[in-house]
């Protein structure tokens, strides 16, 4: 069954906003196995200057208690052709982090025909003569994936993180580097109700001031930490106690940044700024 379900734009929807759906089927009588009859997506909402990413379908955090030690963790690399020709050949090359099983690896599905090879915790993809043509906006021109699902070894525990990064090549151009997505498992999940759009970046893209704010006013903001692509600390906002705060960012270079957004109660939120 395919179900295809469209985001509203920006601003309805924000950067780094997380979407969730949710599916379950009933159990049909002496069903042996009932562990996959309810699946659930995390999706971060990006925008089109982040076209070449990696993510997992649970999202960033998971809760332990919740993940059974034969589930899958399940990722999706997708790849698009900004340049301005048509692109032959693209090959995908993925080096699993040491807890993955790699005898585990399973793909799901790909946006097209192609070659998988695993030689131990690397996987390669290859899509020759895919001739995937220049990408088209608001489409799915120019634009692929792969998905596939591995397990982990045992050992897994509360703290656990597993990060997971690929490298994209477009026929004999240098590497694309996906974003480095990582899973943390958690014994609670503690974040603020993005879905309320509790936390609000304003303006977004921003130049030089930004406002950043809550709007539940049962909470205050306590700490603020500005990271770069490279997930380097380059500014940090500390003490505020208050449900916003406006921000002087004319020190940042032009470019991608994740806001770290702490509350009281030990309640977190990351969101991407963007930076003339």
């Amino acid at each position: 069954i395919i179900v295809t379900m469209n985001v509203p734009p920006i601003p309805t929807v924000t950067i780094g906003q997380i979407v969730t759906n949710s599916v379950s089927i009933t159990a049909q009588p002496n069903e042996l196995t009932l562990l996959n009859n309810a699946s659930q997506l995390n999706q971060v909402v990006i925008a089109s200057y982040d076209p070449n990413d990696k993510m997992e379908a649970h999202g960033s955090q998971i809760l332990f208690s919740s993940f059974a030690s034969n589930e899958y963790l399940n990722y999706t690399i997708r790849f698009e052709n900004t340049g301005t020709a048509s692109a032959i050949n693209v090959r995908i090359e993925d080096t699993l982090d040491s807890r993955i099983d790699e005898n585990s690896v399973k793909m799901v599905s790909a946006s097209d025909n192609y070659v998988m090879d695993r030689t131990g915790s690397s996987l390669i993809w290859k899509f020759d003569n895919i001739q995937l043509p220049v990408s088209v906006a608001n489409s799915e021109i120019g634009k692929g994936y792969v998905t596939f699902k591995a397990k982990l070894k045992p050992g897994f525990a509360v703290g656990t993180v597993i990060p997971n990064t690929a490298n994209i090549y477009f026929d004999s151009n240098p590497a694309i580097v996906t974003n480095t997505f990582t899973t943390e498992f958690v014994a609670t999940l503690n974040s603020l109700d993005i879905d309320a759009g509790n936390f609000v970046i304003y303006p977004n893209p921003s130049e030089d001031f930004v406002l950043i704010k809550l709007d539940n006013h049962s909470k205050n903001i306590e700490n603020i930490v500005f990271y770069d692509v490279l997930g380097k600390i380059v500014k940090s906002v500390t003490n505020i106690n208050s449900n916003q705060i406006g921000l002087n960012i004319s020190d940042l270079s032009s470019g991608i940044y994740l806001i770290e957004v702490r509350a009281d109660k030990k309640l977190k939120q990351i969101k991407k700024l963007v930076i003339k």
